[in-house]
């Protein structure tokens, strides 16, 4: 995620969350995140455009993004 987070500086934000932390339960539970690791990937909408669980290749995180910020 953090080459990532660099590539799509301005264009995408990258927020982290601990899923240990109770605060951010009720964020989970409204996106379906339900283990670790887990990247949900919103639209300028705030749309789910794509859910992953487990790792994920770069790649396909890459072209996931790109799709949304184009």
């Amino acid at each position: 995620m953090n080459g990532i987070e660099q590539e799509f500086t301005g264009s995408a934000n990258v927020i982290r969350l601990n899923v240990g932390e109770a605060e951010n339960e009720r964020i989970q539970q409204s996106y379906g995140v339900r283990g670790h690791p887990s990247v949900v990937i919103l639209d300028a909408a705030g749309q789910v455009s794509e859910r992953f669980f487990g790792e994920v290749a770069t790649e396909t995180l890459r072209e996931a993004l790109n799709t949304v910020t184009q």
